[in-house]
């Protein structure tokens, strides 16, 4: 199923449900890893932690926030 990443730019953020958001802090290489795979995303970064949206068969990097961490609930 392809989905349209129109719906990830600008302020307003609504993801499909079979969406997965992760947050990855990028190194001073400006790369980051997923699934064990390194990614290069910009040493302009280096040190910030960008969102990560897995959708599909894509990986979408958004830099718009400084800090995005999930806990699991008990």
């Amino acid at each position: 199923m392809t989905h349209s990443t129109e719906a990830l730019r600008g302020g307003d953020l609504t993801l499909p449900k079979e969406a997965n958001i992760f947050s990855r802090k990028v190194a001073r290489s400006g790369h980051i890893s997923y699934e064990g795979r390194p990614y290069f995303i910009s040493k302009a970064l280096a040190g910030r932690y960008i969102r990560l949206v897995v959708l599909d068969d894509r990986l979408i990097v958004d830099e718009s926030i400084p800090l995005h961490k999930e806990y699991l609930l008990l």
